[in-house]
């Protein structure tokens, strides 16, 4: 294809730096299903396979909000402990920062202090936090975890609270739309650190 110099409409440095980049990061303890959040959020599906995170995975998705695409990406920490050091590089920077935990795993519920410690500690700026309770659906095993349980701790820290089934995908969308909602708020009026 021929094209001549100045064709574009725009420059393309200005229209990347026109892009909004959202950093979201997805904290918990192994098995509590964040993986499986973020591939439902990225790719509308479900792998039942559990695979603990090693290290640390990563989904892209771009996301409109009021007709405004932001290219969101997600990191999916690992929960293991022996992976503190790589956590606590990427807390750094980001926009958001979503706290799972298991209904039916009361360990994962008891552990929500040390993990908001760790969030304190780490990371900088102004993200958003929130709380997501997992495997609402019921496929998991039986709830240990009350619905008020939850929302007690979320309040306290005052942070929004959210009830999900990665399996079936309720609460998924409404969960990340309501996040990404938030930190676009949040840049509008400046109150949060902007991703490069």
């Amino acid at each position: 294809m021929n094209r001549e110099r100045g064709h574009l409409t725009k420059n393309p440095q200005e229209a990347v730096d026109a892009l909004l980049w959202i950093k979201v990061v997805g904290i918990g303890n192994s098995g509590a299903g964040k993986t499986c959040l973020i591939k439902h959020f990225c790719e509308s599906k479900f792998s039942g396979g559990y695979q603990p995170t090693v290290g640390v995975d990563y989904g892209f998705k771009i996301h409109t909000i009021n007709t405004i695409d932001l290219r969101v990406h997600l990191w999916d920490l690992s929960g293991s402990p022996e992976y503190i050091d790589v956590r606590n590089e990427l807390y750094g920077q980001c926009d958001a920062i979503f706290l799972v935990y298991d209904i039916t795993n009361q360990a994962s519920f008891d552990s929500l202090d040390t993990w908001i410690k760790e969030v304190v500690k780490y990371s900088s700026g102004n993200p958003e936090l929130v709380l997501v309770a997992n495997k609402v659906d019921g496929k998991s095993g039986k709830r240990i975890i009350p619905t008020g349980d939850g929302k007690k701790w979320a309040l306290q820290q005052k942070m929004s609270y959210y009830e999900t089934s990665a399996a079936t995908g309720d609460g998924v969308d409404t969960f990340f739309t309501e996040l990404l909602t938030a930190v676009l708020k949040k840049r509008k009026t400046g109150m949060i650190f902007s991703a490069t």
